[in-house]
């Protein structure tokens, strides 16, 4: 911008280099190194990028300042800052300083257009001669690492470039250990009940990938594990996305979406759902070394691994965590993980990090350097990662299955599925009982409403008598709905019962329960009036309390209620 029109002054120019939503999310990481009134900050996207979809919208969200290439790379700037390596950085005009674009420098590199991963040969990417130096020059002035352990492979793979690199932590990292006291609201955002636990599912890109292996695995998994004590979130690498477009994406989705999955999206996300995870099922990509460096027990998968340098702290946690097995019950599985956590967190966060906390500093002080500027006094702010997104959409139709416990009606053991998934599963989950298909009123899929044998509606108001609420509701249900045998509208504290014959009841319970709780709680007493005894629903319903409900190993829901014919009749 000429002179004569700017408003601020500031004496020094950084630009900032990006090929990848990946690579400009890092360099995000970084910009609070940056905050300074004598710095006017650049973007640019580096030309020729394989994976350049996205870029353009996340810059612009940003609102950052954006040169086209041509300019940026013909224009001297005090220091360019990149997460990017190739492409067409030795056309920059100014001092390149390099951050890493995942953790570790893990993967070997195999230059060509087939996409095949890297192999042992090929030296590790980041570290080697074929990816720092164009025509035999080093393109970065400047290389960042994030562990002490990284020299070593420096110097085997590209002795020339040794001097320039700087031990600088891993920004990422550090965000995850700021967000750490944040986990309750992340759980919370994510829409996570106390004691629920949630496993994310972790996939970096290519078809070596968990995602590119065995895409079904989500919906495998989420037909297994019970409703009411996992939840499970799919991370999938922004590649995937930007690769494949976001509307393929959710259409491959779509039955696990149904379901109840969590699906993060691209941008950010992932780093909350780390720190909210129970559990982390990954590959070979950064995550699962990010999650096991702060506790989360970890499952990797086996595929993809020859591309790792064993020497990298991936490679060091592949040896030390469990092997996923996609097609074996996944809960013994994660039980294995969980006994592993304390060998598998220590390997990551010796190995993730040299400088937790300080990369920020590390970072800046590096970049003043070509500045030729004393740093702030203030040190570069470190921020938690934003909460994501909460769940939208109504909640999934789920499976009621419901047996006694010692032969006491009132001791249940509880488990719900999500019915978009079970397909023929069904028998073989259930050992041969069908249950009892619970469905939202606002529930899309028509072939799932119509065989529904309840249907739900979550108001305030359930024994009020209005018309969206009430026998004029029913009423429409059951003409619409020719698989449903009984309505059930309900609050935290009451429900109505309403039944296509017979008198309708109304369930008030001695306390208010949680929403979530509340679900469980009244669809298990549809499921019991469904597969009542004949006689009044209501005396059935009444016989009941107070009930006890086993859903999972640690979670017992217990609560006394009153049943008597709801008012206005059926």
């Amino acid at each position: 911008m000429s002179p004569g029109w700017r408003t601020a002054r500031p004496s020094h120019r950084v630009l900032l280099v990006v090929h990848s939503v990946t690579a400009a999310a890092r360099i995000a990481d970084v910009l609070p190194a940056l905050h300074d009134r004598r710095v006017q900050l650049f973007c640019t996207q580096t030309s020729g990028a394989v994976f350049s979809a996205g870029v353009a919208d996340f810059l612009r969200d940003a609102g950052a300042l954006v040169l086209p290439w041509a300019d940026a790379a013909r224009e001297r700037f005090d220091v360019a800052i990149t997460a990017s390596l190739g492409d067409d950085l030795h056309e920059l005009n100014s001092p390149i300083l390099r951050i890493p674009h995942g953790n570790g420098y893990n993967k070997y590199w195999k230059n060509g257009e087939s996409g095949n991963p890297g192999i042992r040969e090929s030296g590790v990417f980041g570290l080697s001669e074929e990816t720092l130096t164009h025509e035999g020059r080093i393109v970065p002035d400047a290389i960042a690492l994030s562990h002490t352990e990284q020299l070593a492979r420096l110097e085997k793979g590209c002795p020339e470039a040794l001097p320039r690199a700087f031990v600088a932590g891993d920004p990422c990292h550090d965000r995850i250990l700021a967000s750490l006291p944040r986990r309750r609201a992340y759980r919370r955002a994510f829409g996570l009940r106390p004691g629920r636990r949630l496993v994310v599912v972790n996939s970096t890109w290519r078809e070596d990938s968990l995602f590119g292996s065995h895409p079904e695995f989500v919906e495998r998994i989420l037909a297994e594990l019970p409703f009411d004590e996992f939840a499970v979130a799919l991370v999938l690498h922004p590649n995937v996305w930007y690769g494949h477009s976001e509307l393929q994406i959710r259409t491959w989705l779509d039955r696990a979406r149904a379901a109840g999955l969590i699906l993060v999206p691209p941008d950010e996300g992932w780093r909350a759902a780390v720190v909210a995870a129970d559990h982390v099922v990954s590959d070979h990509g950064s995550v699962g070394v990010y999650a096991a460096a702060i506790g989360a027990p970890v499952l990797l998968a086996a595929e993809g691994r020859e591309s790792v340098d064993p020497a990298s702290g991936l490679g060091r946690l592949m040896r030390a965590a469990a092997v996923l097995d996609p097609a074996a019950p996944l809960r013994p599985q994660l039980e294995r993980s969980a006994e592993l956590r304390e060998r598998t967190e220590a390997v990551a966060a010796e190995w993730v990090s040299s400088a937790p906390g300080r990369s920020l500093s590390l970072i800046r002080e590096a970049a003043y350097r070509f500045l030729g500027l004393a740093p702030p006094e203030a040190e570069p702010v470190l921020r938690a990662v934003p909460e994501p997104e909460p769940p939208t959409g109504p909640s999934p139709s789920l499976r009621v299955f419901a047996g006694t416990v010692d032969g006491d009606p009132r001791r249940l053991r509880v488990r719900r599925l999500p019915e978009a998934v079970l397909h023929g599963l069904r028998h073989a989950a259930a050992g041969g009982d069908l249950g009892v298909l619970v469905a939202s009123e606002a529930e899309p899929d028509h072939r799932l409403a119509s065989t529904a044998d309840v249907i739900r509606l979550s108001c305030d108001d359930p024994a009020g008598g209005r018309d969206d609420a009430g026998a004029a509701w029913s009423a429409d249900v059951f003409a619409d709905r020719p698989g449903a045998a009984l309505t059930m509208a309900h609050d935290g504290r009451r429900a109505v019962l309403r039944p296509r014959t017979g008198e309708a009841a109304e369930v008030v319970l001695e306390q208010a329960l949680h929403p979530l709780d509340a679900e469980l709680f009244f669809s298990v007493l549809a499921e019991r009036a469904v597969r009542g005894e004949t006689g009044t629903l209501a005396a059935h319903l009444a016989s009941l309390s107070p009930l006890t409900l086993h859903a999972g190993a640690d979670r017992t829901l217990s609560a006394k209620f009153a049943a008597s014919p709801a008012p206005g009749g059926p």
